[in-house]
């Protein structure tokens, strides 16, 4: 299936982005910011630097060589909050038909570099907000403030995260593009996950659907026959090479990856030979049912704790685990490792989740993934993922491109 033509994102949003996010270092008392992102082994913390400059490095992330290189799979933005910013990048073979920001420095040397360029833009002092949290080790944060020791670097992540929680019209049209071949994928895994076939023959023939479509896995955890009650069994890959598929086994992948850098997330679960107990049915259609109780009530203004406390009442009233329950019979176990419905997507995991006392609410433009294990002991776990828009006056579902059910 080839890859379908979408339109880029203007430069002229890119530098509306950069714009907003000195109006909010204003705001805050900064001096200016500090942007720092992660490439190199997959797509899921470049995402900040991608956002504001377009600019994704793809060299792998190796130790530091001091005296050589230093920051390799990295780049930063540095931003006074009275003009547009200076890009550095780590090394001199970046994408100059694709960055869109004027002013670009390579520093092989990153973290001296950034320290030097911030010298250079008039920040050798001052507050400066730092981003990247997620992508940064200490080492290279003290190693910046060594090289600039009149820097205030405060965390400011929280910043750029409230500017990419609503999606841009353009982002939402490259979101639907990417749903739509996590659907694909998605459906190719489930369509050979037939008696006889392992787990790894069904992962390629999702990535040979996807890859050829643009898509960038990030990874397809699998669980299947007696390990499904878990997230994924297997480490390194993330499937099973070896151990055939029987009539009646249950299995489910997490396809996750970037289109475009927008995500698709989207789980579906079927059965070997399509032929279900009583018990399997019991627990596939609850999986969606909690998914599309949460779904009936989400809306502009719906807090993201209330829809948590929403489909835990709904799996309570049914005899299921909750997710993150104090006791587990050792079933559905993503729900205690990440006792959550859900989260925001775009670019990247993003907050807010549908987690307990969440008090952020949706909004229109706001992308999010709800899903859900249910599972009971002996019968197995069935998992189930929509991807969906926050409209004026409700959601629209992005991954309707892919059946709910798998099973006769």
């Amino acid at each position: 299936m080839p890859r379908q033509k979408t339109n880029p994102i203007a430069a002229a949003e890119y530098a509306e982005r950069r714009s907003k996010l000195r109006e909010a270092a204003v705001a805050n008392g900064l001096d200016g910011v500090l942007v720092v992102s992660r490439g190199a082994n997959g797509a899921d913390w470049g995402a900040d630097i991608v956002y504001l400059a377009n600019h994704y490095s793809a060299f792998p992330q190796i130790p530091d060589r001091l005296g050589s290189w230093s920051g390799r799979g990295h780049s930063g933005l540095v931003m006074p909050v009275s003009e547009d910013g200076t890009l550095v990048v780590e090394i001199p073979d970046w994408r100059e038909d694709l960055v869109a920001i004027e002013d670009v420095r390579v520093e092989l040397d990153l973290w001296s570099g950034l320290a030097s360029t911030l010298k250079d833009r008039g920040l050798g002092e001052g507050k400066i907000g730092l981003i990247g949290r997620e992508s940064m080790l200490y080492a290279c944060v003290d190693r910046i403030q060594q090289e600039a020791p009149g820097v205030e670097l405060v965390w400011a992540d929280e910043l750029i995260e409230g500017l990419r929680r609503i999606k841009s019209p353009a982002e939402i049209d490259l979101m639907r593009e990417s749903t739509r071949v996590g659907c694909n994928m998605v459906e190719a895994f489930v369509s050979a996950a037939e008696p006889g076939a392992t787990e790894a023959d069904c992962v390629l023939a999702a990535l040979n659907v996807g890859i050829p479509q643009g898509a960038f896995p990030l990874d397809i955890p699998v669980a299947s026959a007696e390990n499904v009650d878990h997230f994924l069994w297997e480490r390194m890959p993330s499937w099973d090479t070896e151990r055939k598929l029987e009539a009646g086994d249950m299995i489910h992948p997490d396809m996750y990856g970037t289109v475009n850098g927008y995500f698709y997330d989207m789980v579906r679960t079927t059965v070997a030979g399509r032929k279900v107990t009583d018990a399997q049915r019991e627990v596939l259609e609850a999986s969606i049912a909690v998914v599309e109780h949460i779904i009936e009530a989400m809306g502009p203004g719906v807090r993201c704790g209330d829809l948590f406390d929403r489909g835990a009442a709904w799996l309570a009233e049914n005899d299921f685990e909750v997710p993150g329950s104090e006791e587990s019979a050792d079933v559905a176990l993503l729900g205690q490792a990440y006792p959550s419905f859900g989260h925001s997507m775009g670019l990247a995991w993003e907050n807010p989740s549908l987690v307990p006392d969440e008090d952020a609410e949706l909004q229109p433009g706001m992308i999010m993934a709800v899903e859900a294990e249910v599972g009971r002991p002996g019968a197995g776990t069935g998992a189930f993922e929509h991807n969906l828009l926050v409209t004026e006056d409700g959601v629209e579902i992005f991954t309707g491109h892919v059946k709910n059910v798998w099973w006769d």
